[in-house]
């Protein structure tokens, strides 16, 4: 393979990757900003993950409220 084919492959999967991007979904990529679901304090966009599911897949912690949400802004239980 050539290097020309491995970055179409490439983009071509990172396009169908984010087409995915339901709130169902774990593997979407959310490229919005999100608020804090119960203070609606805006999230920054650079995140420091809190445990391993957010590492993985993604979401933030409130630092005002201490509100755990996933990556599109649902809180988590």
């Amino acid at each position: 393979m050539n290097t020309s084919t491995i970055i179409t492959i490439l983009i071509i999967g990172i396009y169908f990757i984010i087409l995915i991007n339901k709130k169902d979904s774990k593997l979407g990529i959310n490229l919005k900003r999100v608020f804090c679901p119960k203070c609606n304090l805006k999230q920054p966009f650079i995140r420091k993950p809190t445990s391993v599911r957010q590492a993985l897949y993604g979401g933030s912690t409130c630092e005002k409220c201490k509100t755990e949400m996933d990556k599109y802004g649902v809180e988590i239980n």
